[in-house]
């Protein structure tokens, strides 16, 4: 059924009603980001180093104060301050003969502007336990990813909408249990359980979006709503300045979260696909969502609209920094296109499933970035090779995408084998009329359909001979002579 053409612009389009809805769901991007890096400054490792142990001193070194007990202390390399070492004396020497790990914890440089307590200063993740912070990153990172996976099937079994208001309900018990974390465990649990909670929000939030507007504005919506995305993420150093705590930005991150889950269970701000609906079958909610759309948009239809049966560094620095922001914003837009490329192409039926794997799928290298971070000394040039590989192969899957420029959102999965895609290596003259999963090409199909027509009227022409009387076979012209007597009969 093509929604767009017969259902869609009849109710009035991308009218006053859905430009509405359209705006209203880009307000909680911005929540999101928020979400999901905040977990950067939480595990942002500060500057640090061992603080002092008078006892491992000898004697005559035990009243020292201030920075001649540092020197006394810390060994001092060209980089500063030693993080994780302290000197060791043997009995009776002047100077210390080698070095051993911190004994009574560590000092911190705090910024003056930012927070001024982390879950790394909290629980000491550094020396032998920083590897702690990079497995909460990527714990978090592997709850989006199952996230995308579980509640992408939830989104298109029980609905849309059904699943923001869950994922989001569900967000916010999360985001309050981690801002109450009593150690480490709890909160590499929480974490997990908080990624998979904002992904069902994400996902099922840019489905829904997708699905309420028409091809000429799923895009500038789309786009819209990243920019949204990046503003979250611009405010949320602001509100570190402001929080000063990791806790409580823990829980001005969750607060937001709990503003959306109580706006947002409003019906009217958020209602459910109709598209979902009319696609799952569900045809008395999907007329009731298309009136109130249409009613919306300031169009008045007639009751058969509604009918059943139409419903179916030094400048290097400046360089490097310029190439970093650049390859940024790419990669962002890549992300952002593929996302949407294939969520246009996938069927309305099995959309959020898809777009779930699909989203699972950029999750898996995110999940592995932190963990470059714990021998990035080694390999570091290869490290940028793989990263910039991955990024070709993607654009060069991107080109394998039918066009969906100013066409319908496919709904059934009869409707996402037809999608067609433009040629890669030929003339634009020329048009590929062959559908991209077409078991054979359309030549081969007129011939199978030539060749059944004259199996058909073979088959008549040899009925029809057969009921011929005897005596009038016998008027029936004689064969040449000399000709085959097969061939007569």
């Amino acid at each position: 059924m093509e929604f767009d053409a017969r259902l869609l612009r009849p109710a009035g389009g991308f009218g006053r009603r859905a430009r509405l809805l359209a705006a209203a769901s880009w307000a909680p991007n911005a929540a999101l980001a928020l979400g999901f890096f905040a977990g950067l400054l939480l595990a942002a490792p500060p500057a640090h180093r061992c603080r002092p142990d008078p006892a491992l001193l000898p004697p005559a070194l035990r009243n020292l104060s201030g920075r001649a007990l540092l020197n006394a202390s810390v060994p001092r390399g060209p980089a500063g301050w030693s993080r994780c070492l302290l000197y060791r004396y043997a009995p009776g020497a002047a100077g210390p003969n080698r070095t051993g790990p911190c004994t009574r914890g560590w000092d911190y440089e705090l910024p003056a502007a930012g927070l001024r307590s982390s879950p790394v200063t909290q629980w000491d993740l550094v020396c032998s336990d920083r590897w702690k912070v990079p497995l909460e990153q990527t714990t978090y990172l592997l709850g989006w990813l199952g996230g995308c996976i579980a509640l992408g099937l939830a989104c298109d079994r029980f609905g849309r909408r059904a699943t923001f208001v869950f994922s989001l309900v569900l967000a916010v018990p999360l985001g309050i249990g981690v801002a109450l974390a009593v150690n480490y465990l709890m909160l590499l649990s929480l974490r997990l359980l908080l990624g998979a909670a904002l992904a069902g929000t994400f996902l099922s939030l840019y489905v829904a979006r997708l699905e309420l507007c028409d091809p000429p504005h799923r895009l500038m919506v789309v786009m819209v709503a990243g920019f949204f995305w990046v503003a979250g993420k611009l405010l949320l150093p602001g509100l570190a300045v402001l929080c000063r705590q990791w806790r409580l930005l823990q829980g001005a991150v969750t607060l937001t979260l709990a503003l959306l889950a109580t706006c947002w269970g409003c019906p009217s701000l958020f209602p459910e696909s109709p598209r979902w609906l009319l696609a799952t079958r569900q045809l008395e909610k999907g007329r009731k969502g298309l009136r109130a759309l249409a009613e919306g948009n300031g169009v008045t239809l007639e009751d058969e609209f509604y009918s059943q049966e139409h419903l179916l560094a030094d400048l290097l620095n400046w360089i490097i920094l310029t190439l970093s922001v650049v390859g940024i914003a790419c990669s962002q837009a890549v992300t952002m296109l593929s996302i949407f490329f294939a969520s246009e192409v996938l069927p309305t039926v099995v959309r959020g499933a898809w777009l779930g794997l699909i989203m699972a799928a950029s999750f898996v290298g995110k999940a592995a970035g932190p963990i470059m971070d714990i021998q990035n000394n080694r390999g570091f040039f290869l490290h940028h090779v793989v990263f910039a590989s991955f990024a070709i192969l993607s654009v060069l899957s991107i080109m394998l995408l039918p066009e969906s420029k100013g066409k319908g959102l496919p709904e059934s999965l009869q409707d996402g084998e037809s999608q067609r895609r433009p040629p890669l290596f030929r003339s634009s003259r020329r048009r590929d009329h062959l559908p991209l999963l077409s078991p054979r090409s359309a030549g081969q199909a007129c011939e199978a359909r030539d060749y059944a027509h004259l199996v058909t009227a073979t088959k008549r022409m040899l009925r029809s001979h057969r009921r011929t009387p005897p005596r009038d076979r016998q008027l029936l012209p004689e064969p040449a002579p000399g000709g085959d007597p097969q061939e007569e009969t």
